[in-house]
This record gives C-alpha cells, structure tokens and sequence, in this order.
C-alpha cells in the first residue's frame, strides 16, 4: 500500500499499440523515487499498488515479400488495456522489419529487465535514428532505470522529431512535476491535451500543476473537465472532492458526492477525508 497527496499511484499515461509508457510509482517518502508526491492538499489517498505492467507486443510492419504459413494457426493477439485508440500520428509506429526486436524490448520491459529493453531500442535506434516513437520507448525504459535526465532528453527528442505523441508530452509533464518545475509542467500537460484534447488523464496532471501554483478555479475546471470526458475516472473524483474539502468553508456535500463515487470506482477509503467529511 502507499499514501499520496492529490496523485494516484496507478494513473500513469495509458499504454499504446506499439509503445511502453512512462509508468509513475506513488511513494510515501519525498524524492524516494523518480516522481516525488505532488502534494496538492493536506490530505492523503490510499491506494494499492499496481503490479507490473507487461506492454503489449509492439505492432510494426512486416517484412517486405514475407508471407505466413498457410497451415500456421494465427495467435492469439496480446493484451492490449482498453482505451481510444488514437490516430497513427498521436502514436507514432515503429521502425518497419523490426519485430523480432519489439518483441525482445516488450519482454524485457515487462521483465523489468532495464538493460536489455534499453539495449533493444537502442539497436532500433541503428536502424532508423529519427523514430520518435522508439525514442518514447527508450525514455520510459530510462525512467523505470532511474535516469531522469536521461528519460527526460529522449521524451525530448521525440517530441522534437513527432510533435504530435501526447504522451511524450505528459511524460516530459510528469518528469518537470517530479523535479519542482511547475511552469514547464504546465506547458508540457497543455501541449498534450492540444494533441489529445479527450484524454481525461492530462487534465488530471494538469489540475495538479496549476494548484500547486495556487490556480485553484483553474485546477477545479480542469478535473471537471475530466469528469466530463470519463465519468468514470475516480482518481479525479478524488482529486475534485480534495479540491472542494480544501475550500474556504468547506464544499461538504459536493466533496461528500465525489468521494463518495471515487471509492465507487475502486478508490481506498482515506481516514482523513473521512474524518474531514465528519466535521
């Protein structure tokens, strides 16, 4: 179990057909990992920790001329989390006759095998320096290694090289929140959401940077936009009846509401909310 201010441990950026997204751990200790609390109230979630995430097997092109075995039975395709699927261009693909190597790095990863997922996109990397999506890729390899600065600088890079990867974006976002620098956070999290303007988690991060910086109308318009584009996103009901416990008198019902349909959704009861809800 781990306890966080205003940010859920398991609301890390969704994986992609053919990516491994940066995946964000919560710990209880500041600056114990990668991404420190981004403490936004006084108050705490309890939330249990996720186990590894094993990307799905990255789809790329086939060989040219290659043709399957007609008798071969086809297999069964990973298992891909359920979300949108966004255009190719939010996406980005991996560099074509490579599948051999998405394969290696998609074990590795989900091995938590660092050097071999690193060694795999880099190989990749030979083969075609201007992908950006296995550039994303080697970041969040860098980031599970603990290389911030390194993770940083390839997310970077394929920002520079697709503009368009939302979720590069939000992780350069993330890293930025991790190291204090909330003005750069801000910026990389509304890059994304002009990528993906429907893609609830960004606003999320958002509403965590802008409060930080004391924006709290701005903050609270960003979770519920949230809401309105996924219902069903508990952490940022959570987040929301934070933001209306911490107000100036307290919004007991309206918290009351959306905490109430967090732990609907899955959320841990916290015992200072509770207790804050009481009063």
């Amino acid at each position: 179990m781990c306890r966080e201010c205003f940010f859920h441990p398991n609301d890390s950026p969704p994986l992609l057909p053919g990516a491994v997204w940066l995946k964000v751990s919560a710990v209880s200790t500041p600056r114990a990992r990668l991404f420190p609390a981004v403490c936004f109230l006084s108050l705490h979630l309890q939330a249990q920790e996720p186990p590894p995430a094993t990307p799905p097997v990255p789809s790329v092109q086939p060989a040219s001329g290659s043709q399957p075995a007609a008798a071969a039975p086809a297999a069964p395709p990973p298992p891909v989390p359920a979300f949108n699927i966004a255009p190719v261009e939010k996406t980005g693909t991996l560099p074509p006759d490579t599948t051999i190597l998405a394969q290696k790095a998609a074990k590795a990863f989900g091995d938590r095998d660092w050097p071999a997922a690193r060694a795999a996109y880099q190989e990749m990397l030979l083969l075609d320096e201007k992908n950006a999506l296995a550039w994303a890729n080697l970041g969040a390899v860098e980031q599970q290694a603990g290389n911030t600065q390194a993770a940083l600088e390839c997310f970077e890079t394929s920002v520079k090289l697709n503009p368009h990867l939302a979720q590069s974006w939000n992780a350069i976002g993330l890293i930025h929140s991790g190291k204090g620098d909330v003005y750069m956070a801000i910026s990389a999290f509304s890059r994304a959401i002009h990528e993906e303007p429907a893609d609830a988690r960004a606003h999320n991060y958002l509403a965590i940077a802008v409060k930080n910086l004391g924006w709290i109308d701005a903050a609270q318009a960003a979770l519920m936009r949230a809401i309105e584009l996924n219902p069903e996103y508990g952490v940022a009901h959570f987040n929301l009846a934070l933001l209306y416990l911490d107000q100036k008198p307290p919004a007991i019902e309206l918290a009351k509401m959306h905490y109430q349909k967090a732990l609907a959704l899955g959320a841990a009861k916290d015992e200072i909310v509770e207790r804050r809800l009481k009063e």
